[in-house]
C-alpha cells in the first residue's frame, strides 16, 4: 500500500494512539499494552484493544511475537510525521516515491501553494551513522535511541543544517521548506546523483560550484558537511544546465570543532578524486584545499 493511501485510511483516533508511540521511542522499543492503557485513559479497553489491532493490520505498529506489547513501525513514524506537516500547512499532497538512498525514502510532494517539493523520510538503520555519531558531539543521545529515534535525529539536524546554510545563502544547497520527526521537505531537483552521472558538459565549472559551496559552508554558515563524496551531490538539469546541489546534512559539524578541518579536508579530498578519476580533470588538491581555507570576506 502507498504511503498516501495509508495515510488516509488513519483516523484522529488512531493518531493519538501514534503519537504516544512517538513520545516513548526513546523509552521503549515495545510499549506494554497495559502502560498504553495507563496513560491513554480516553479509550476504553476494548476499544483500544481494536484500535491496536486496526494499526497492526495496516502495519504501521507491529506486536511482539510473546508479550502483549506493541512498536512503531517505520512506516507509523512516517505517518505522524506526514500528520504534523498537513496540519501545519507544509504538505498538502504526497506522490509516489521517487528514489531510495543509503539513508532515506524519496517523494514528491505538494505544498499549500502548489510548490513541488521533494519529501525525504530518513532511514538511518541502513547506514553507518552510528559510527559518525560516536565521534561526534551527538552521539550519547544517538546511541541510545532505537533506529527510528535515530532516523529522528538525522532529520533534526539535517533541518538544522539547511536552516543556517539558507539563512546564510550558501550556493548550491537546497532550500528547506521545514519538516517533521524524521522527514525533511526541500525544493524539487531533478537530475542524477553524481555517481550515476558519466559525462559532463563542463565538469570543471561543476566542480569549481560544488568547491565554492563547500567554501561558503566553512567560512560563512560555519559548518562543514563532514560527509561529502559523489552520492550526496545531486545534478539539477531542469534549467538546461548543469546545476550540483548538495544533499544529506545530517552529519554536519561547526567548523570551530576540534575535527573541523580535518573533516573539511576529506570532503574536498573525495570530491576532487572522484572528478578527476570520473571526469579527467587535471586538478591540484593542495591548490583547492588552500582556496576553501582561505577566508571569505
Amino acid at each position: 500500500m502507498k504511503l498516501g493511501e495509508l495515510y488516509r485510511k488513519l483516523v484522529d483516533e488512531d493518531f493519538v494512539i501514534l503519537e504516544f508511540f512517538v513520545r516513548n521511542l526513546r523509552r521503549f522499543e515495545y510499549i506494554p499494552v497495559e502502560y498504553i492503557a495507563q496513560k491513554l485513559t480516553r479509550f476504553t479497553p476494548k476499544e483500544l484493544d481494536a484500535r491496536l489491532r486496526k494499526l497492526a493490520k495496516l502495519k504501521v505498529i507491529e506486536r511482539h511475537p510473546t508479550m502483549n506489547a506493541y512498536r512503531l513501525k517505520v512506516v507509523g513514524l512516517d505517518c505522524v510525521a506526514l500528520r504534523r506537516m498537513v496540519k501545519r500547512g507544509l504538505l498538502k499532497a504526497l506522490g509516489d516515491m521517487v528514489g531510495v538512498g543509503k539513508e532515506s525514502d524519496i517523494y514528491r510532494g505538494l505544498t499549500d501553494n502548489d510548490e513541488m517539493v521533494v519529501v525525504k523520510f530518513y532511514r538511518i538503520g541502513r547506514t553507518s551513522f552510528r559510527q559518525a555519531a560516536r565521534v561526534r558531539g551527538y552521539g550519547a543521545s544517538f546511541e541510545r535511541g532505537t533506529w527510528l529515534a535515530r532516523s529522528v535525529i538525522a532529520g533534526h539536524r539535517e533541518r538544522e543544517a539547511l536552516k543556517i546554510l539558507n539563512e546564510y545563502q550558501v550556493p548550491q544547497v537546497p532550500k528547506l521548506y521545514g519538516g517533521a520527526l524524521h522527514a525533511v521537505v526541500i525544493q524539487y531537483l531533478e537530475g542524477p546523483e553524481l555517481y550515476e552521472v558519466r559525462e559532463l558538459e563542463k565538469p570543471q565549472e561543476v566542480l569549481e560550484k560544488i568547491i565554492d559551496a563547500v567554501r561558503a559552508a566553512y567560512w560563512k554558515a560555519k559548518i562543514v558537511h563532514g560527509d561529502l563524496s559523489e552520492y550526496n551531490i545531486i545534478i539539477d538539469l531542469r534549467t538546461g544546465v548543469e546545476e550540483p546541489y548538495i544533499i544529506d546534512w545530517p552529519q554536519f559539524i561547526s567548523s570551530v570543532e576540534p575535527m573541523a578541518n580535518q573533516l573539511l579536508e576529506r570532503d574536498v579530498r573525495y570530491i576532487v578524486r572522484f572528478f578527476t578519476k570520473r571526469f579527467g580533470i587535471d586538478v591540484d588538491l593542495q591548490e583547492v584545499l588552500k582556496y576553501v581555507l582561505t577566508p571569505m570576506e
